[in-house]
Parts: C-alpha cells; sequence; structure tokens
C-alpha cells in the first residue's frame, strides 16, 4: 500500500472529535466493498487516534440496516501504510472483521469472527510468512517451486474457513463426509455480508488425495452467473504420477431461457522433460476450446497469473492445496461472474487455444500460446512468457530476468497491438535491484476510423501528457535498488511516440536514511517535441536536501533544508526560465520569449516542407483488369503506362490531402464530389479549397471523358495537427474525402453480327434424305392432340402410382423388351416422388392423342 503515514496523520488532525471521517477505498483495499457499501467508510461520531493510527465510531454497513460500531486501525512500515483492519461489532461477542495487510505481529482481534446462517468462523488471513521452496521443481519461468507434501492429519480435520476473494467470502459448510484424504462438501455459499442466494440443487466436490508417487486434486461445483445464465457447474481436476503431471479443467454455463448455454475445456499435460533432450527440451503442451464462450486476455505484465499458462508450467501449482487456498475457490476466480474472470460466457463466440513449454540449454525457459477468437470479431492472440537466471547452477544469482510478451490483432476492426512486460521479479546485479516496467504498441489500419494513427509507448506517460484513451497504458518502468539498510537508489523512465509528437524523460532519486538523519538527491528530466508543426519543451531539474530530527524534552524538532534548480525551454519562438530553490525562498529568470501554447503560423514554403514529397503526395493504383505494363516508356511520374483488359478495368487515384473537390478531366469544371472546404492548422488558415483532378492519357490523347466511368469516393483519416481547425480533439479527422476509385463503364457488344463468311454459314447435304426435311407445306395426317375435359396434371399426381397403372406399365416395359426393342436396364418401380411434383412440373395440361 503505497500511502504515506504523514498522509493519514494529516487526514486524523484534520477532523475533528465526533465529526465525520471518510476512509477512501484506496486505504481500505479492493474488498472493502464486501463490509461497506461503495467501499468507502463513512464514520460519524469518530474519534481519532494519529499516534496509534487509529479511528472508531459508527458506521453504516452492509450486515445491518443502521449504523454500527466500527474501529480501523493502521499498521506501519517505516513512513509507509503497510496494512489496514477494520472490525465491526455487530453486539455480544461476536462482530465482523475484513483483513487487507495484517499489520506486523498483530493477528485478527480475539473475538472477531465471520458470522454465516447458523455457524461462526473463523478469518482465515493468507499467510505472510516466505514460503519454502524446493530448488529441484521450477516452473516455466525458473522459479523455484514449493516441495511437495502430504497433508497431515491434523491437517485434514480442520475446519473450513472463510476465504476473502474479489467476489465475495467463499464459505464451504461442514464436510458431510470425510475418509483418506477424500472431502465431500456440500453446495460452497459465496457470499457477501448480504448473502445472495446459493444456486439451486447444486453440490460441491472437493477432492485431495495424495501419496507418495501419486497425486488427485480437484473439485466440482456450481456457481451464480450474469444473466442471460443462471448457474456455472465448473470442474477442475490434476492428476499427478511421477514427474508427470496433468491438468483438465471446463464449465458449463446454464442458460434461463432463449439462450444457448455455454461451455468450455480445457487441458494441458507437463514432464521434467515431456519430450527431447538437451540443448532443446519440451516441458509442456495444452490445447482447449470455448462454445458462447470468450477468454479475458491478460496484459503482459500479468501473463504470470494467467491459469492457461500456469498450467504448462506446474500444473500441480494451479490447484495446490495450502492453508488459504481451495480448488474451489480457483474455479470462482476462474469462471465468476465477475468482470475479472478469466473465461466468460459470451453468446455466438468461440475461442480455441493451444500452447507449449520449453527450455533452452537449461538457460531460457519460457511458454507460448495461441487464442484465436471468432464470432462477434476476429481476434488472434499471440502469448509468451520467459525467464533466465544467471548463473544457472550457482545459489548466488546476479541477474534474474522474467519477460511477458502479448501480441493481439483483430483484422476486420483493423487493430493490432502488441505489449512487453517485465515481472517483479525481474532483477540485476543484486536481486536487492528489482527492474520493472513495459511497453506497448498499438496500430490501426484497414476500416478502422483510426486506420493511420499509431502510438508506441514505454513505461507510463506522466499526469499532465495525457494520451487517447484508446493508447496502450504501459507498466511503470522504474529500477529500486537497496543498497544495505541506508540508501536507495530508484529511477524510472517514460517514452511515447505518436504520428504529432514524440515525448520521453526519466528521474533519478538518492535517499540516504540512518537514525534521524536524512538526505536526498533528485534529479528530473522532461521532453516533448511536436512535428508539423515544429515545437519543443523540454525541462531539467535537481533537488539536493537533507533532513534532520532533534528530541528535545518530551517533543521533536524536524529541520530541512533544501536547494536545487530547475531550467525549462521552449520554442519557437525560443525562450524559458530558470528557476532557484532554497529552503526559505525560490525566485524565477525568465530568458527569450515568453511562452505561448500557441506557435506563430507558418508560411507556406514552411508548411510545404511539413508535407511528403510531391511523388508520394498523389498516388494511381491499378486494380481488376491490369494486364501488365509497357515494355518501354515511361509516364511523367516514372511509372510505365498500364496494360488493361478490354472486358473491364478499376483504379484508384488518393492524396494525402484531404480533397474538397474532384474533377474527372484535365480541364473540366464539374465537381463530382462536393465537398466540405479544409483548414491547415499550421498556417492558421480556414475554408480553403484543394481539388483533385484525374484523367486518362490514351496514344497522347488526353481528352478522354471519364464521366461515364463509374465511380466510388475514398474517404479515411487525416492527422488533425496538420488539417484541423483546432488542437483539440483526437489525433486524427476522420471520413474526410482523399481519392476516387474508378471502373470502366460496360463493354457495348452492339446488335451487329459483323462479317459472316461463306465457309461460316455453308453446310453438307444429308444423303440419303430420308423423310427430311419436313414440308412446310404439307397436310397433317393422323389423330389432333387435344386435352381431355379431365385435367392430365390431377390424372398423373393421383393414378401415376397407383397398383393397377404399375402394373400395367411394368408389363409394357416386360413386352417391349421381349420383343428386343432396347435393352431397358433397370427401371423406377416407385413414383411416388414424380407424383408429388406433377403439379408444379408442368406450366400446363399436356394434349394427349387416342391410342
Amino acid at each position: 500500500m503505497a500511502i504515506q503515514v504523514q498522509t493519514l496523520r494529516k487526514l486524523f488532525d484534520d477532523t475533528r472529535p465526533g465529526g465525520v471521517l471518510d476512509v477512501a477505498p484506496e486505504l481500505l483495499g479492493a474488498d472493502a466493498a464486501l463490509v461497506f457499501p461503495g467501499g468507502v467508510l463513512h464514520i460519524e461520531g469518530v474519534v481519532c487516534d494519529a499516534k496509534e493510527l487509529r479511528a472508531a465510531g459508527r458506521a453504516v454497513t452492509t450486515a445491518a440496516d443502521g449504523p454500527l460500531p466500527v474501529r480501523v486501525d493502521f499498521g506501519r512500515d517505516g513512513e509507509h501504510v503497510s496494512g489496514v483492519r477494520a472490525f465491526v461489532d455487530l453486539g455480544g461477542t461476536v462482530g465482523l472483521v475484513l483483513v487487507d495487510g495484517v499489520p506486523s505481529g498483530d493477528g485478527p482481534r480475539p473475538g472477531a469472527w465471520l458470522v454465516t446462517g447458523d455457524r461462526v468462523l473463523p478469518l482465515a488471513a493468507p499467510p505472510r510468512c516466505e514460503p519454502d521452496t524446493d530448488p529441484e521443481r521450477r516452473d516455466g519461468l525458473g522459479r523455484p517451486l514449493p516441495p511437495r507434501r502430504l497433508r497431515t492429519a491434523e491437517e485434514r480435520r480442520r475446519e473450513p474457513r472463510a476465504l476473502v476473494t474479489s467476489r465475495g467470502i467463499v464459505v464451504p459448510r461442514a464436510a458431510a463426509v470425510r475418509r483418506k484424504g477424500v472431502t465431500v462438501l456440500d453446495s460452497p455459499m459465496v457470499r457477501g455480508w448480504s448473502p445472495p442466494e446459493p444456486p439451486p440443487g447444486a453440490n460441491g466436490i472437493s477432492i485431495n488425495l495424495e501419496r507418495r508417487t501419486f497425486r488427485l486434486v480437484g473439485a466440482l461445483t456450481a456457481l451464480p452467473a450474469t444473466p442471460p445464465y443462471k448457474t456455472t457447474i465448473a470442474g477442475l481436476l490434476i492428476v499427478g504420477v511421477g514427474t508427470y503431471t496433468g491438468t483438465a479443467m471446463g464449465a458449463y454455463v446454464v442458460p434461463d431461457s432463449g439462450t444457448d448455454p455455454s461451455m468450455f475445456v480445457y487441458a494441458a499435460l507437463s514432464g521434467d522433460p515431456l519430450l527431447g533432450y538437451p540443448p532443446l527440451e519440451l516441458n509442456g503442451v495444452s490445447a482447449g476450446f470455448g462454445w458462447n464462450s470468450k477468454v479475458r486476455v491478460p496484459a503482459a505484465e500479468a501473463l504470470a497469473t494467467f491459469p492457461f499458462l500456469q498450467a504448462l508450467d506446474d500444473p500441480g501449482s494451479i490447484g495446490h492445496d495450502e492453508e488459504a487456498t481451495d480448488p474451489l475457490d480457483i474455479l470462482a476466480t476462474l469462471v465468476g461472474s465477475g468482470s475479472l474472470a478469466w473465461v466468460q460466457p459470451s453468446e455466438g463466440n468461440i475461442w480455441i487455444a493451444a500452447g507449449f513449454a520449453f527450455s533452452v540449454f537449461e538457460l531460457i525457459k519460457g511458454r507460448a500460446m495461441a487464442i484465436v477468437q471468432f464470432g462477434d470479431d476476429l481476434v488472434i492472440s499471440l502469448l509468451g512468457a520467459g525467464g533466465a537466471e544467471l548463473p544457472t547452477k550457482s545459489t548466488k544469482k546476479i541477474a534474474r530476468v522474467e519477460i511477458g510478451v502479448e501480441a493481439t490483432i483483430r483484422p476486420s476492426s483493423g487493430e493490432l497491438s502488441l505489449g512487453v512486460g517485465l515481472t517483479e521479479n525481474t532483477f540485476v546485479i543484486d536481486p536487492d535491484c528489482k527492474v520493472r516496467g513495459g511497453i506497448g504498441l498499438k496500430v490501426w489500419f484497414g476500416a478502422n476510423p483510426n486506420a493511420g494513427d499509431f502510438a508506441f509507448i514505454l513505461g507510463r506517460i506522466p499526469a499532465g501528457r495525457e494520451l487517447p484513451v484508446r493508447y496502450p497504458r504501459g507498466a511503470e518502468a522504474a529500477l529500486t535498488w537497496a543498497l544495505g539498510s541506508t540508501v536507495t537508489v530508484s529511477g524510472s523512465a517514460y517514452a511515447g511516440l505518436t504520428p504529432k509528437s514524440l515525448m520521453a524523460g526519466g528521474a533519478l532519486e538518492l535517499v540516504f536514511e540512518s537514525g534521524m538523519l536524512r538526505a536526498w538527491l533528485i534529479a528530473r528530466i522532461d521532453a516533448f517535441l511536436q512535428w508539423k508543426p515544429f515545437y519543443f519543451d523540454v525541462g531539467i531539474s535537481v533537488r539536493v536536501g537533507v533532513s534532520a530530527t532533534i528530541p528535545i524534552w518530551f517533543v521533536r524538532i524536524r529541520i530541512s533544508i533544501e536547494v536545487g534548480v530547475s531550467v525549462r525551454a521552449w520554442g519557437p519562438p525560443v525562450g524559458g526560465e530558470a528557476t532557484v530553490h532554497l529552503w526559505f525562498i525560490s525566485f524565477t529568470i525568465g530568458f527569450g520569449r515568453k511562452r505561448d501554447d500557441t506557435p506563430p503560423p507558418l508560411g507556406w514554403f514552411g508548411f510545404q516542407g511539413t508535407l511528403p514529397v510531391p511523388q508520394h503526395m498523389v498516388r494511381s493504383t491499378a486494380g481488376a483488369g491490369l494486364i501488365g505494363e509497357t515494355p518501354a516508356g515511361t509516364t511523367r511520374s516514372g511509372r510505365k503506362p498500364w496494360i488493361v483488359d478490354n472486358a473491364g478495368f478499376r483504379f484508384t487515384a488518393d492524396t494525402q490531402v484531404p480533397v474538397s473537390k474532384v474533377y474527372l478531366s484535365r480541364t473540366g469544371t464539374e465537381d463530382v464530389v462536393g465537398g466540405p472546404p479544409i483548414d491547415i492548422l499550421p498556417m492558421a488558415l480556414k475554408d480553403r479549397q484543394s481539388e483533385l483532378r484525374v484523367w486518362v492519357t490514351f496514344n497522347g490523347d488526353d481528352t478522354y471523358d471519364l464521366m461515364e466511368w463509374g465511380r466510388g469516393i475514398l474517404r479515411g483519416p487525416v492527422p488533425r495537427a496538420r488539417w484541423g481547425d483546432s488542437g483539440d480533439g483526437g489525433e486524427l479527422i476522420p471520413e474526410q474525402v482523399i481519392g476516387v476509385e474508378l471502373a470502366s463503364p460496360p463493354v457495348d457488344n452492339g446488335t451487329d453480327t459483323g462479317f459472316i463468311d461463306e465457309e461460316g454459314i455453308s453446310f453438307d447435304p444429308v444423303t440419303p434424305p430420308g423423310i427430311q426435311p419436313l414440308d412446310p407445306a404439307a397436310t397433317p395426317v393422323g389423330p389432333v392432340p387435344r386435352r381431355p375435359s379431365r385435367s392430365v396434371v390431377d390424372i398423373l399426381a393421383t393414378g401415376v402410382n397407383t397398383p393397377a397403372v404399375k402394373d400395367r406399365r411394368n408389363a409394357l416395359v416386360d413386352a417391349a423388351g421381349n420383343l428386343g426393342l432396347f435393352d431397358r436396364g433397370p427401371v423406377d418401380t416407385d413414383l411416388t416422388a414424380y407424383a408429388s411434383a406433377a403439379g408444379t412440373a408442368f406450366t400446363a395440361d399436356p394434349m394427349l392423342i387416342p391410342a
């Protein structure tokens, strides 16, 4: 908790006795919302003790309708608050207690209990001691894992405890069956201080069976779900045999109504090694998929806590049954109903995942995974985490690097993001020299409204340099080095690159503290550079100070002396100021021009220098129908003329300048766009016109008419710093006219057959002619076809497949075959389909002739 003790004491001193004190959520922690509405402890009639860091009074809680007696205690570690404990008195000898970082040497107060429906349970706080590790067991990042151990009989008989989680307080009821390490529980209830109804008809099973070379850990439970789902049935199973461990996890989410169910399964297998020999070993493989489900992809710095990657390291660590961990709680984190659940139901979405763990030369250990999600949008994520320790065989390490990489692309949305982060376990030179931080990159392309924009961020951009919300937010890039118990060196850095500007900076702080004497050196630099138009702002500051605390009888006097200087320069126009800081006075000396946030407008030649070269300002791109280019001769732009298909051709003409008017001829006056005027921010010009002319030169003739061609207007984003009316707003102005797409008109084949030669109409006589050709003047002979009074279609539909007709038809076919008239082959005997289709198979009733 990064709260200064001095800040907390000032808050207490400013609060009058009997008044009101609001303790903010950042002081109480995220779980405060379980006890106090909104996470804020609102104490009335408060009495504060600034020396003991304690406050007491009455407050409204979620446990009762009216205010209850409450007390909040804060622990301290040097000049920082180390932990907080809130105690609510329910009357009698019981109460509620919420612990977030228990103050050193002090556990939950006697008489502080968690009250459930019919039981009173002691609140379990996670152990705060350093866990034992086994150097022979390491995860995928090379970190030692806890030793394998069997639970003692006393541990197996231990009463179940309440667990504080992000979703509430999980309270398993008393065991119904307890034998040989296998525990069967009734339905676990997830409770806040106002308990919701447990999932209907659900039973929870928790299993932990350990032998010397075999381990079985599992859980099956029902959890609440968010609408339109009503219950989540989730399961976790871990099986270990020797050096091999397998993990399977999954969930089935039951819908309320009108919604398809959601489900997912994920499995992993690890070994030491699983396959291969040095220098390359495969230590684990995994795969999974989800239907009507989605996965929350972690940021680079949070990859170490991602369960799917954890299963590749050491699946046993996911369900490791320590004192404050239970497989049921793991499932609640994995598939809970909150927004922080890793796997969440999402109708219409499907995901698949696969990964592997590896080691190279026993030096670098890592994990890699691919997750593809599709449905509402196609999302492809590549995750990787790796680590190395130097030297590998020695117990004393001089460096450890743990890095996470996350890359996600959304092709249809036009967004690419990349994140790289160091974990908190990274150090160099000395284990106390901690290095942390991350970088983020985002690029927008295609149909995205921000296409053409990008952002590269290192570290965390400080306040005052705010960036658009869509830009990545990196973890702080910092170094902290404790040199013994008296000297601390810390530093931080940041950088940001966008299409409009570059910013960078850093700070270095050296602190010496021994007893009542403290000395410090603080140096900082911040730089901002903008182009198009050019502008810079750079600041440097250095501070040196010393303080001492002198006890005089019953009081302490603190004496502090600090001197420093800061210099800041900007331009154009170039100017700046220098400030001298003394412990009793500060004064500033200015030089050059005064700071003006609105730089002077550029002239045309100055603005022209910010534009791309003319060859890149306007481009024409051939589309469908391009056959090739002429082998010789070039156009004015240096490109060879196109050879196109005479059946149809398309091409586009676009520019990096927003367009107001588009003309489809070299000298024409008919605008085909009618776009709005443009602004030129660096020149302070508004309502200007820009023209794009497109024409085709054919055999030296540039008067070819393009007005009959099909056309479509091209739109896209342009930089606001160049074409906006002010600097306010996003980096880009969307939906600006930037070009036109043209398509040749359809081919007109005409109605003339063209020239046909003698060979084209010649014919060969047929000898002998037989009964052909027919004489159109001949008199008709034979019976005349007529339509009977009864519909022929009705006759076919009702009689073609009757037994009598089928018998006569078969007899006729047999007779024709016996006479040798034809080789009948197989004959259809069932004409049911023909009869049912007769009503639609004929456009009119057929005519018949007498037989």
